[in-house]
Formats: structure tokens, C-alpha cells, sequence
């Protein structure tokens, strides 16, 4: 049961990130930039608990910046048609060198930043859920973004797939031509999809540094967003589907965090959660390779 507790808690960045990148997916967008977009939430959060002992605040705030992102990674991808990929490293290589520098300009430290100035947000205690013995111990005394989380996975399962809003950038994604011939503003819709990408990201973030951790550490995000990426592919661009393979992705990583108890080299217990995602997106393409055969094979 404490397996499980802790892997519902470790999955919400990742499933946070990549339910965010889910509506960039279905826009046409790859965004890249998740990882930055996480990681300046994580700091911007730290920082603005650190200074006012206000962690709504810090959430907010955490939020406004991942826009202003969101915003410049559009700009540079979407109006000015620069290539997506190469905008998302160059935004994520940015985010990663000026949080280093402003954690030692502003704190004079380097790496980790841990006080007791800052002040998180701590887990729930739910009445009805604790009454419940086995849900209790792996659903209960979360905190609440990752009930948030819950909620979220289910209002974008709605938006794409019984909205206008979903509507259109499912369109915008798919057959760009046909969007504007229907009236579509194609770049305001894939605007619109980035932005709701970085409040996602915002809250997996902050979840990082105020709920899970109360600290920052350079890098903290440690590739997740990538591995939101790998959870959308691996879902096929379903709600669902991203957030269950979110869920296994963070098995991945629970199982690394439990390893660290043994006497097992730090350097191999690291590397789980990658060669998990490796493997089922390897799985994943051969099985969809043999179904375009098989195919292939039935048409002739």
C-alpha cells in the first residue's frame, strides 16, 4: 500500500506534464519545452515561498511565469514557424542555466536551496477516504495537487473530445489546410494549446518543489518532462492513455526511490525509470509496425 501511495505521488508531475502536452500534441505542436516550463515553476514557486511564507501565492506566481514561457516558445515556434524542437531545447537549456544563476546570485548557493522560510502545502486528510481501509492507504493524505491532478485528467478528457475548444485543435492538428478553410484561427488555437500546456506544467512543478520536496535543486524536474512525452506517444493521444502510462512511468521511479534501502550502485538504480520507458516505447513500435504489415499484407 505505502508502494502505491508513493506512486501516485511520484506520478503526478510526470501526468501533470503530460497531460499539458497533450493539447500541444493534438494542436500539431511538439512541445519540448515542458522540462523548462516545469522547472522555472518549480523555482519561481520556491522563491515566492521563501519570500512571503504564502504557497498559493508561489502558486500563482509559478503559474504567470510558465505563461510568459508558454508565450516565447510560441512566438519563436508558431508565428515566427521556427522549428518546434529546436525552440524547446533552446527554451529548456535557457530555464536550466538561469535558474542556476539566479539561485546563486540571489542566495549565493549552488544546488539545493532548503530553508525553513519555505513553506509548502501540506497533505489532506479526507474524511470519507479515511474510513476506507484499502483505498485510505493509497488514496489519502495526498496533497492537493495531486487531487487536483484527478480532477484535471478528467475536465481534459472532456475538453478534447466534447468541446469546441477540443474540437478545433483537433483539427488544427490534423488537417491544417481544412482548419483555416473552416474558419479556424489556426495560430491563436495552437496559442491557446501551449498555454493551457504551461499552467499543466506550472502545477507539476510546483508540486516538485512545495509539495513533494519543500526545496529546489538544480535539475530537479530530472528529464520528466521527456517522459511526459513518452507517455503521450505511448497513450496514443488519449486522455487515458497518457495517464495510464504516466502511472507506469511513475512505477518506474517509485521502484528507483525503493531501491536506494539496498545495497544497490546509485548509477544503475538512476537509469530504471529511463530503461522502463525505454522498453515500452520500443514494444509499442514494433507492435504498431507489425499491424502496418499486417495490413499491408491484407490489402494485397
Amino acid at each position: 500500500m505505502e508502494f502505491l501511495h508513493t506512486a501516485i505521488r511520484v506520478t503526478t508531475p510526470i501526468a501533470l506534464a503530460a497531460l499539458g502536452g497533450l493539447y500541444t500534441y493534438k494542436a500539431g505542436v511538439l512541445n519540448i519545452a515542458l522540462e523548462g516550463m516545469m522547472l522555472m515553476a518549480a523555482f519561481t514557486g520556491v522563491v515566492v515561498s521563501y519570500f512571503t511564507s504564502n504557497p498559493v501565492l508561489a502558486i500563482f506566481c509559478s503559474i504567470f511565469v510558465s505563461i510568459i514561457i508558454a508565450m516565447i516558445f510560441s512566438f519563436f515556434g508558431i508565428t515566427l514557424k521556427g522549428n518546434v524542437i529546436i525552440v524547446g531545447l533552446a527554451v529548456n537549456l535557457t530555464v536550466f542555466g538561469i535558474t542556476a544563476f539566479w539561485l546563486q546570485q540571489w542566495f549565493g548557493i549552488r544546488g539545493i536551496l532548503s530553508s525553513s522560510k519555505i513553506v509548502g502545502l501540506k497533505p489532506l486528510d479526507i474524511p470519507l477516504l479515511n474510513r476506507i481501509p484499502f483505498l485510505s492507504d493509497i488514496f489519502n493524505n495526498h496533497t492537493p495537487i495531486v487531487y487536483f491532478s484527478f480532477l484535471l485528467l478528467f475536465i481534459t478528457y472532456i475538453v478534447l473530445k466534447h468541446t469546441k475548444l477540443g474540437l478545433y485543435i483537433r483539427v488544427v492538428g490534423e488537417n491544417e489546410d481544412a482548419a483555416k478553410a473552416a474558419g479556424i484561427k489556426v495560430e491563436k488555437t495552437r496559442y491557446i494549446s501551449v498555454i493551457l500546456s504551461s499552467v499543466f506544467c506550472a502545477l507539476a512543478g510546483v508540486n516538485l518543489s512545495l509539495e513533494s520536496l519543500n526545496l529546489f535543486v538544480e535539475k530537479m524536474t530530472a528529464e520528466r518532462g521527456f517522459i511526459a512525452l513518452a507517455a503521450i506517444f505511448s497513450g496514443k493521444g488519449s486522455a487515458l492513455g497518457t495517464y495510464l502510462f504516466s502511472f507506469i512511468f511513475g512505477l518506474g521511479e517509485t521502484l528507483q526511490i525503493s531501491l536506494q534501502i539496498f545495497d544497490v550502485p546509485g548509477s544503475l538504480i538512476q537509469i530504471i525509470p529511463f530503461i522502463l520507458v525505454i522498453s515500452i516505447l520500443t514494444i509499442l513500435g514494433i507492435r504498431n509496425r507489425r499491424k502496418k504489415i499486417r495490413r499491408g499484407i491484407s490489402n494485397d
